[in-house]
């Protein structure tokens, strides 16, 4: 038996959300506290466990909502909570949920049919859904409420997203709020995986956590198919990673409105790589060769830019740098490079050979890097291509190749997802 409605209940929504709406919709549709609670009375006999709740309003107009949510916003003890801001990530008995949105930093690719739906990131031992991700798809016409994974976090917004009508509410009750398209339930307890999650988000969706973002642009091609397994679960660990840091950096490149701190975020990256690399080049050299070579051979790789390029080396491929000559070619970095006092003839870099190609890549992105750390009134680096607004789109490419980069050393790298 289901449970009784709670009056109370009723009464706190009347006053959070009903009185939210214009005067003129509040009196024409939900009318005083007492006739609301009728209506809501009497919705609740007239249907059956299973089916949704047809509201019948004041003036004869109907309004449909799911029995899950119905019964979470009139029933059971707890008070709902309605006025939770919009961006802020919500915790709810056990679970986290955070808002994402495509960022507008991403051109995002919809070439395919995108799936909708609950997709579990990690079950419990009874193969129940514990946390997920909830995708709702642009290209479903049918509206429909929120599941039940994600009814908690979407009630906590309501005040907040609430749309004001003039004269006529839509028939579904879902549709009087702003809608959530991407919503992320996660246990409070799995940081290491909502770390993951970020990325993995990032980089296959082109979504963020929501917040104000600007308009910098990284093409990514949306399909949550790439990141599902057989049985469409995103199936990550929750198990403490090295190179965690490395993806909380990817994270914040591609929310950021600055593409120098994009820039940025992606050559610490590459850093976090630096000894690991330089440990695995060390552990490569014959320890029976003349120690004043084999100290040479060592001391020749402690440099930044040398551990840089062997992460490069290590990482990338020969149709990698097939494509990032390509992009630079097509990117007028020979020109940002004019005005930051470097030359690069990037037509005559050789493709085919590691060795070299790694070195003088190192050297750009080494370069670039340091002109935007060590800008100062005597070199004013950066602020020479500032004071030339055509170049600006140029660097921002300049740093989405480089993003490009460091996904291939995080993707090579990362071993347990």
């Amino acid at each position: 038996m289901s449970e009784k409605l709670n009056r109370s209940k009723i009464e706190h929504f009347y006053k959070q959300i009903i009185e939210c709406y214009r005067p003129g919709i509040k009196k024409l549709y939900w009318g005083d506290k007492d006739e609301f609670a009728d209506f809501v009375e009497q919705a609740d006999k007239s249907s059956n466990e299973t089916d949704n709740i047809i509201i019948t309003c004041k003036n004869g107009e109907e309004i449909e909502l799911s029995r899950l949510l119905f019964d979470f916003l009139f029933k059971g003890e707890n008070h709902c909570v309605f006025n939770h801001a919009i961006g802020q990530r919500y915790k709810y008995e056990n679970y986290i949920f955070v808002e994402f949105i495509e960022s507008p930093m991403v051109t995002i690719n919809r070439e395919k049919e995108e799936k909708s739906g609950v997709f579990p990131i990690m079950r419990d031992e009874n193969g129940d859904i514990g946390s997920c991700i909830f995708i709702k798809s642009e290209k479903d016409s049918k509206n429909y409420d929120y599941p039940e994974e994600n009814i908690p976090f979407f009630v906590s917004q309501m005040q907040n997203r609430l749309k004001l009508f003039e004269d006529r509410l839509p028939s579904n009750f879902v549709d009087h709020f702003e809608p959530m398209k991407y919503i992320l339930k996660i246990k409070d307890c799995e940081d290491n995986l909502l770390v993951k999650l970020l990325y993995k988000l990032g980089i296959n969706l082109g979504i963020v956590e929501n917040s104000i973002l600007n308009n910098q642009k990284l093409f990514v091609q949306q399909d949550i198919k790439l990141i599902l397994d057989t049985e469409n679960n995103i199936n990550l660990t929750n198990e403490y990673d090295e190179n965690l840091n490395s993806l909380k950096f990817y994270t914040s490149a591609i929310r950021s409105p600055s593409a120098y701190y994009r820039f940025l975020d992606a050559y610490h990256i590459l850093e976090s790589f630096f000894y690991k690399y330089f440990y695995n080049y060390v552990k490569t050299l014959n320890s029976n060769m003349d120690k004043a070579q084999l100290y040479d051979n060592i001391k020749k790789h402690i440099s930044e830019r040398q551990m840089l390029k062997l992460v490069i080396e290590n990482c990338l491929t020969l149709n990698d740098f097939q494509l990032i000559k390509n992009k630079l070619l097509q990117t007028r970095t020979q020109e940002l490079a004019s005005r930051i006092g470097k030359t690069w003839n990037i037509e005559r870099w050789n493709v085919n050979n590691t060795e070299d190609f790694a070195s003088e890549l190192s050297d750009l992105i080494y370069t670039f890097r340091n002109a935007i750390v060590h800008s100062k009134e005597s070199s004013r680096h950066i602020e020479r291509i500032e004071e030339s607004p055509s170049l600006i789109p140029d660097f921002t490419e300049l740093t989405n190749i480089l993003l490009e980069i460091v996904k291939c050393v995080l993707e090579e790298t990362i071993e347990r997802w």
